[in-house]
């Protein structure tokens, strides 16, 4: 979808968050405000990636949600019930406690065990050009994407 489809679907324009990388690739939201857990990525001047993301840590508003009812707040259940077959890997940058991380952390005197770690869960379309991405934190919806492969897969927009 293009930008000027965007601006007409959505009845608002939409505006960089931050100065524009370069005109062929930004991140913006809508200039008047709504929806600020809404960003877009902005490629050639088509929306390449759609995601429900907050920097500052709040919670995004759980009555966003996609086209099969799944947001914040759902369960990767809820996932596998609207998708069927996904893919569940650990959100970028994330893995499980080692043995070794385990020794050291002791040594340091920290007993608590680290918080689970977030995963991704991967619903593709049929031809694989596009991907949801729901990431989750102890089974449930934190933040979700969605987008054009490969550039829904990367944290790391307009680099």
């Amino acid at each position: 979808m293009t930008v000027a489809e965007a601006e007409r679907a959505l009845n608002a324009k939409l505006g960089p968050m931050e100065p524009p990388y370069t005109k062929e690739c930004y991140v913006a939201s809508r200039a008047d405000g709504k929806d600020e857990a809404l960003s877009y990525v902005i490629v050639d001047g088509r929306i390449a990636v759609i995601y429900l993301f907050l920097d500052d840590g709040r919670r995004p508003d759980p009555k966003i949600v996609d086209a099969n009812g799944v947001g914040v707040g759902s369960t990767e259940a809820d996932i596998a019930g609207a998708y069927g077959a996904t893919e569940r890997t650990f959100a970028l940058y994330e893995s499980e406690e080692t043995e070794e991380d385990k020794a050291e952390r002791l040594k340091q005197g920290v007993t608590e065990p680290p918080p689970a770690p977030n995963h991704w869960v991967i619903a593709k379309s049929p031809d694989a050009k596009r991907a949801i991405i729901f990431e989750t934190r102890d089974d449930k919806v934190i933040y979700w994407r969605t987008g054009i492969l490969p550039a829904v897969m990367s944290w790391e927009d307009c680099i």
